[in-house]
C-alpha cells in the first residue's frame, strides 16, 4: 500500500493529547451502546461504511490491541500508518500516526473516548498535531474541515448502527 513518499512521523503517547500545538475536538451521540460503537471502530471494513473519504482500511501488524498498526488512505487527505497507544473494549479507542504522505504534519494523533449516555453512546473526539510550516498555515481550514468531517462520520455511523 505504501510507496516511497510516505514519511515516518514521530510517534506519540496519550499525553500528547493534553500538550500537542494543534488540538480539534467534537462530540457525536449515537443511540448504539459504547460496546457496539467500539466494535464497528476495531472493524477496518466499517469504517470505510461510515468514515467520509476514506478509501480503505486494513490491520498490517499485531493483535488488536495497544500496539496493533493499521493502514488507511483518505481520499485528499493522504495515507497513514496508526499505532494504537488506547485500546479499551467499549471505552477508548487512540491511535498515534507513525508514517503519512501528508505534509500537514510531524506529530499526529487521533482520540475516541466513548461514555455511555443513557441506552447510548457520547463519542467524545480529539485530533492533536505538531503541524509543519504548511500546516500551521492551514490550521484554520483544518480544523473547520475535520470538525465537518467528524460530524458527517458521527451521522453516518448512526445511521448504520441503527440498521443493524
Amino acid at each position: 500500500m505504501y510507496a516511497a513518499t510516505v514519511k515516518a512521523l514521530e510517534p506519540t503517547d496519550l499525553t500528547f493529547f493534553d500538550r500537542a500545538t494543534l488540538r480539534v475536538a467534537a462530540t457525536a451521540h449515537l443511540s448504539a451502546p459504547p460496546d457496539r460503537v467500539f466494535t464497528s471502530f476495531a472493524d477496518p471494513a466499517e469504517w470505510l461504511r461510515w468514515f467520509p473519504l476514506m478509501t480503505s482500511a486494513r490491520w498490517v501488524e499485531g493483535a488488536r490491541a495497544v500496539g496493533a498498526e493499521r493502514e488507511v488512505a483518505l481520499t485528499v487527505l493522504g495515507r497513514f500508518r496508526e499505532r494504537f497507544i488506547a485500546w479499551e473494549p467499549g471505552r477508548r479507542f487512540a491511535f498515534t500516526m507513525i508514517g503519512s504522505t501528508s505534509p500537514l504534519a510531524t506529530q499526529l494523533a487521533e482520540d475516541y473516548q466513548l461514555t455511555r449516555d443513557g441506552s447510548g453512546t457520547r463519542v467524545d473526539w480529539v485530533m492533536a498535531a505538531t503541524p509543519t510550516t504548511i500546516g500551521k498555515l492551514a490550521a484554520a481550514p483544518t480544523r473547520l474541515m475535520m470538525r465537518r468531517l467528524f460530524a458527517r462520520a458521527g451521522g453516518r455511523l448512526e445511521r448504520l448502527l441503527s440498521a443493524n
